[in-house]
């Protein structure tokens, strides 16, 4: 199965489905070329170093005004921090080019960091400081119109509320908001074409991937014990199974949502077959809660024809694997069953699911 199917295909499965008449190929086919030209324009990879190159120049902004002793005062800094943001937004949504996109997006990343540092330093408190980086984030979300810094504000909400559920819940309260913020991923990305729909639509693609970015990402790095960071402990108040409980649940009510789109009954053999595959890998790795959760991903990778999707799970899966393998609180043969069992269970399922449902010969024109 090829990720994004052609043009061709697309208007016959329309035609057979009886949504396309013969008058309105020709015209749908114009169409859909040239969405597929605008919306692959700018590659995944042009966009992630846009904003790598944004965060760069940011830093060389706030050097810039660091040398020139305006951030000395903290209501200077903030008032010029909200001035940047607020430019920079109404530049980018009046003037269209590379070059001002770029410079838009820097002065506002630049902005925005001296706004939340402005009000951490007069506050004293890491409880305001990131709850002004929680308010920051959700309003350049809103008003920014640019995809980057979608993407870097929903990180930036993310962070600033896992400082605030863990002053509130420790451990625990970030463990919950990483859930919540694995279903929200899953959420968006399994209603993407209804959601899209929306007026805010613009924003599933680049909420979702910054969650499908943060949320394995979270999952290793909660798994490091002995690490702190200005005094946050980067370890769980919920064992490591629960937490392989609640996304395995999830694995398979999407699994369930997928199987009802593609209309295969999910009681069925093959529905059967797919949540016991599933099911087994949870109960292999229950101490690896990364690599149910790089799993979900795969499925929804593979239903929306992701590429970026399936790279990103398929990168955390092997680096989750990793991760297994060194644990020191297995043994190795612990682990090399585990790990062994899990890649039997994928192909025997993938064996079993092409042997049952044989997949229809194509016609080669």
């Amino acid at each position: 199965m090829a990720l994004r199917p052609s043009v061709q295909q697309v208007l016959n499965t329309l035609q057979e489905e009886g949504h396309l008449g013969p008058d309105a190929v020709e015209p749908a086919r114009t169409a859909l070329e040239a969405h597929q030209r605008k919306s692959t324009a700018v590659p995944w990879f042009v966009r992630a170093f846009s904003g790598l190159g944004a965060w760069m120049a940011a830093v060389f902004v706030v050097s810039f005004f660091a040398c020139t002793g305006i951030l000395e005062n903290k209501a200077v800094m903030g008032v010029l921090g909200l001035f940047l943001c607020g430019g920079a937004t109404f530049l980018r949504r009046e003037v269209h080019g590379v070059f001002v996109e770029q410079l838009a997006l820097a002065l506002c990343l630049a902005g925005a960091w001296m706004m939340v540092a402005s009000i951490g330093i007069d506050a004293e408190s890491e409880v305001t400081t990131a709850f002004a980086g929680l308010t920051i984030s959700a309003v350049l979300l809103a008003i920014y119109p640019d995809a980057v810094l979608r993407f870097l504000s929903t990180g930036g909400i993310i962070a600033s509320a896992s400082v605030l559920a863990y002053k509130a819940a420790g451990g625990y309260g970030v463990d919950l908001l990483l859930l919540g913020s694995a279903v929200l991923m899953h959420v968006l990305i399994v209603e993407q074409v209804r959601l899209r729909q929306l007026s805010r639509g613009d924003w599933v693609g680049p909420v979702a991937f910054s969650l499908a970015f943060i949320v394995p990402a979270a999952l290793l790095v909660r798994g490091t014990r002995g690490l702190s960071d200005a005094g946050f402990e980067i370890s769980s108040g919920m064992p490591n199974s629960v937490l392989t409980l609640g996304l395995t649940a999830l694995t398979l009510y999407t699994v369930w949502r997928v199987l009802q789109e593609l209309r295969i009954t999910p009681t069925g053999v093959a529905g059967a077959a797919v949540f016991a595959a599933l099911a087994l890998l949870a109960v292999l790795t229950p101490h690896t809660p990364a690599v149910i959760a790089a799993v979900g991903m795969l499925v929804l990778g593979f239903h929306r024809r992701s590429s970026v999707l399936l790279g990103l799970a398929v990168t955390f899966l092997l680096a989750a694997g990793s991760y297994y393998y060194y644990d020191l609180g297995l043994t190795l043969l612990a682990k090399s069953l585990a790990l062994m069992g899990g890649g039997l269970v994928f192909l025997g399922l993938r064996s079993f699911l092409l042997r049952r449902f044989p997949a229809p010969a194509t016609e080669v024109r």
